[in-house]
């Protein structure tokens, strides 16, 4: 037996996670899977396993794994244990645990983020250097103030369009649907505000917002010009809709860098396994995600984030496993997100909410359903007059209740309650699998003192 076993290299830590990728490649061989597996693919092509472990091996290329049944029956039961806890606790049910988990996740993280900034300290004390800087600007008196306020509302208007844009992304399956809570509204409001004064020369912001001038500025308010108006708002929010996408990429980046499986990868490992025939619609949705991008590469990331894509998580998970570089998961993103989809969702809601189209839906919902067209023109006639009001004219007071504004912010309310709810339990249930992942672990190292040593 002994014989059949040769002394491999791979196992050392000279050989890190992206040396033995590059082995794999000038061997043409696949390059997925934790370290584990990579070094188990290249003891097999140069001769490093018995018989016996090559068949493992080749099992393991096929995704058909076969550790579980060389598990002991105490660490398969405590994997059956924490797996069901982990299905069990959510933030109804559980809201101290999840709650605990959550502070656990964030505690963590800022001593990491801590930590990386205390190596870094040239580029830590730069921005404490600016930051101290822009402060003391801010609050000191003179000239310069008026720049800093000019600044300061451009920066607090363009940051909270990137901020929503973020919460629309990152909450990995859970986003808050910032485009059709806050983006679509506001460029709809510009959109029948232009039309209803003739007029793009009126302020799109602030307590004076949305006011017709008293007298019509030179141009035509035509789609483009109107986008023209919105296309900052737009930019910033696709931009924030990119940066949202980066922490699944970094989380199974590091994954695969540590030589750890990613949960969420193992899903579509197990979709692979699966005969083609017996795949749900989703599951044939995400193989076609994983397809996509294994062939185009940044021009599949490109078209993934160009169209409204709900397994866009999936896209980076996978660029991150396979280790794509990130100038070209992030650059394929943010052209895709912040310049092509924000700019096609942004027309079709300027088209949809134009003069011709609405009069044109009018139209025939007067012929279809004239009762339904009764209410419908009055709630659209209150919302255009609340958008034209000027300061001091009608609108101000004495106003009929209008339903759209308060069945709006309820529903707001609602979403923005659901998606913080569900971002902290998706942080506190990943807080939970890394703990659990590190109890089997030392389960697991436990058990293998106590195997016997092999026969040489």
């Amino acid at each position: 037996m002994s014989g059949d076993v040769l002394i491999s290299p791979f196992k050392g830590k000279g050989f890190t996670v992206s040396m033995l990728k590059d082995e794999l490649r000038k061997r043409n061989l696949p390059m997925d899977g934790p370290r584990s597996t990579l070094v188990e693919r290249l003891e097999a092509h140069d001769g490093y396993l018995t018989k016996a472990q090559k068949a493992r091996a080749a099992r393991k290329d096929l995704h058909v794994k076969d550790g579980d049944q060389e598990e002991s029956a105490e660490v398969l039961s405590r994997i059956a244990e924490l797996k069901r806890l982990r299905t069990l606790n959510n933030i109804w049910n559980s809201p101290l645990t999840i709650l605990g988990y959550f502070a656990v996740y964030l505690i963590r993280n800022l001593r990491l983020g801590a930590s990386v900034l205390s190596r870094r300290y040239g580029v830590t004390l730069t921005f404490v250097v600016a930051i101290a800087a822009a402060l003391l600007a801010y609050h000191l008196d003179g000239p310069h103030q008026y720049v800093v306020q000019k600044v300061e509302l451009e920066v607090v208007w363009l940051g909270w369009w990137v901020l929503l844009g973020i919460a629309s992304s990152i909450g990995l399956g859970t986003g808050l649907h910032t485009f059709f809570l806050f983006l679509g509204p506001y460029i709809a409001h510009v959109t029948i505000t232009a039309y209803r004064c003739g007029s793009l020369n009126f302020i799109s912001r602030g307590p004076h917002g949305f006011v017709c001038p008293e007298e019509a500025g030179a141009g035509i308010v035509t789609i483009w010009t109107i986008y023209s108006k919105v296309a900052l708002e737009c930019f910033f929010w696709g931009a924030g809709t990119a940066i949202g996408e980066l922490p699944p990429y970094f989380v199974a980046r590091a994954a695969a860098s540590a030589g750890r499986d990613d949960q969420d990868f193992l899903t579509i490992e197990k979709i692979l396994a699966k005969n083609p025939k017996d795949r749900a619609f989703n599951e044939r949705a995400q193989v076609f995600v994983y397809n996509l991008l294994q062939r185009l590469g940044f021009f599949g990331i490109l078209l993934c984030a160009s169209i409204p894509n709900p397994l866009f998580d999936l896209a980076g998970i996978i660029c991150g496993h396979f280790s794509i570089p990130f100038h070209t998961f992030f650059g394929a993103t943010f052209v895709g997100k912040a310049l092509i989809k924000a700019s096609i969702q942004s027309v079709a809601v300027i088209v949809l909410f134009s003069k011709d189209i609405l009069d044109y839906f009018l139209r025939h919902l007067q012929q279809a359903a004239p009762s339904l067209h009764a209410i419908v023109e009055r709630q659209l006639d209150a919302q255009v007059h609340k958008f034209s009001k000027t300061a001091d004219g009608p609108g101000a007071g004495g106003e009929k209740l209008n339903l759209i504004p308060l069945v709006w912010n309820t529903v707001l309310f609602l979403m923005i309650g659901y998606f913080v709810s569900s971002l902290v339990e998706s942080l506190a249930v990943q807080e939970m699998r890394r703990q659990h992942d590190a109890d089997i672990e030392t389960l697991r190292a436990k058990h293998g003192k106590a195997k016997p040593s092999p026969v040489s």
